[in-house]
């Protein structure tokens, strides 16, 4: 099962190191934060980057809730383990179904690209394929998208990577 945990921003990798090099995880444990590739314009040209994707969470996979929180002092960084109404729950099962199509087994939303039929997004490529409900906003210059999705019943915003390629009128 897969739980939240909460870190500051920007913070998200060296949480995740220190999990590893501090011995926070046991046999079979992980933990991860989802990445989205996008494109950012260096010295004029466009280069794929990944950056993560839920900035302040990462995420744990885990059986044992009450000793990987325990073990998770040990980080010595904010790093708060999120649930509901006081209890530690993991994330529901349609959300961490959502993650792993979007992100796959390496945890990467993977870029995006498709097209404009007057104000309607059409996905072509990509995770985001048939996912054109969830999308909230584009920005063409920046190539990315917001998108709203669900964690323990919040709503949180995510920014992808998508290359709208061209506007076509209706």
């Amino acid at each position: 099962m897969w739980y939240v945990i909460q870190v500051q921003a920007g913070h998200e990798a060296a949480v995740i190191k220190k999990c590893y090099e501090r011995n926070v995880l046991l046999s079979g444990e992980d933990v991860f934060t989802i990445f989205s590739e996008r494109m950012v314009k260096e010295c004029g040209k466009w280069k794929k980057r990944t950056v993560p994707a839920f900035q302040k969470y990462i995420f744990a996979e885990t059986e044992d809730t009450d000793g990987f929180r325990i073990r998770l002092r040990k980080v010595q960084e904010l790093a708060k383990m999120l649930g509901v109404d006081e209890s530690i729950v993991p994330i529901y099962r349609e959300e961490q179904e959502m993650l792993q199509k979007l992100g796959g087994e390496e945890h990467v939303i993977r870029y995006s690209e498709g097209y404009m039929l007057g104000e309607k997004l059409i996905v072509t490529e990509g995770p985001m394929k048939g996912m054109e409900g969830y999308v909230k906003w584009t920005d063409r210059h920046q190539r990315i998208a917001g998108i709203e999705l669900s964690l323990l019943g919040r709503n949180v915003a995510v920014k992808m990577g998508i290359g709208i390629l061209k506007r076509v009128s209706l």
